[in-house]
């Protein structure tokens, strides 16, 4: 695991943009983690804006964003003592800006770690767990996007990690990938 991540992290490659339906991408992580989420007895939730236009995106890339996150959540979530558990991905666009969220309840994190979470290597799983490279991962992919990463937490109360990606930043189309080749 850690040699894939490591590689895809180092991998410059430019990414493979195409008009992409943003909640197709969400609806398939939510089908991705269902299981995983019902056995830990986390409820996932998503709140997806069905007007929202189809963007150039690096579908690939962006599934990549939302997996490291969902699961990041529900790791965190797994780490709490609450009863009731919940992780929420929602999408909508606010003036020009398309976003993805991924909300938790989880364990939440504290001033130190939250200033850590872009650092190469870092993590607060164990060893087997995580590589510290998917939140760096991520990151690099959403800047390639012309995007940025928002994160809120409060140890004990959860975790708010948001990618927003302006429309007009966003990179063009590969045309190979536009004309449906």
């Amino acid at each position: 695991a850690f040699a894939r991540d490591f590689l895809s992290f180092a991998k410059g490659n430019r990414p493979k943009v195409a008009l992409t339906d943003p909640n197709k991408i969400a609806r398939k992580i939510i089908e991705l983690f269902g299981d995983k989420a019902a056995l830990s007895g986390i409820e996932l939730r998503h709140e997806l804006d069905s007007n929202l236009a189809a963007a150039a995106l690096d579908e690939e890339g962006m599934h990549t964003c939302l997996t490291n996150l969902v699961s990041n959540a529900l790791d965190a979530c797994e780490m709490s003592e609450k009863r009731k558990r919940h992780v929420t991905l929602l999408t909508r666009e606010d003036n020009g800006v398309l976003i993805f969220e991924v909300r938790d309840d989880g364990c939440g994190m504290d001033y130190e770690t939250k200033q850590k979470v872009f650092t190469t290597f870092f993590s607060t799983k164990a060893a087997d767990r995580g590589t510290g490279l998917g939140l760096l991962t991520t990151r690099k992919i959403v800047q390639e996007h012309g995007g940025k990463m928002l994160v809120k937490s409060a140890k004990g109360k959860g975790s708010v990690f948001r990618i927003e990606l302006p429309r007009h930043r966003l990179p063009k189309p590969n045309r190979h990938e536009a004309e449906g080749e």
